[in-house]
């Protein structure tokens, strides 16, 4: 069999099997809009279930099926207080995630139309504690 390319030791390099799927399982949660949305809200501000809501249009119900889609990918965590839920990103390394995933879309988006779009407001340091680091 002939190759392009020295691939000799590369099998070895590769992410293992399970990584692979938890990798593939983190994106797909991350492959919905309302999810997206819910990210860019919590990546300002730490929020309870009714003000994300209110700020996206959505109804509590729905807020709260994504919001444990995220919690169980580890995207998002809770904190009580009083009766109150309030959400926030994870950690620094969601927070890096989804900024990063906004900057290539932006210069997607630059390229395609030829002028560069002005980044907005994405949080790109954490707004709460980073007790989970």
């Amino acid at each position: 069999m002939s190759t392009c390319s020295d691939v000799h030791g590369l099998q070895g390099q590769l992410f293992e099997t399970d990584l692979v799927v938890e990798l593939a399982d983190t994106f797909k949660v991350l492959g919905d809009a309302t999810r997206v949305r819910i990210l860019d809200v919590l990546s300002r501000q730490e929020l309870c279930v009714g003000d994300i809501a209110e700020v996206l249009g959505l109804s509590e119900s729905a807020i709260s099926h994504q919001l444990r889609l995220l919690r169980t990918a580890r995207l998002v965590r809770q904190r009580r207080a009083g009766q109150q839920m309030f959400y926030a990103l994870d950690d620094h390394h969601v927070i890096r995630l989804f900024a990063q995933a906004h900057e290539h879309v932006q210069e997607r988006r630059a390229e395609m139309t030829s002028s560069p779009l002005p980044m907005t407001g994405v949080a790109t340091e954490p707004i709460a504690d980073e007790r989970r680091r």
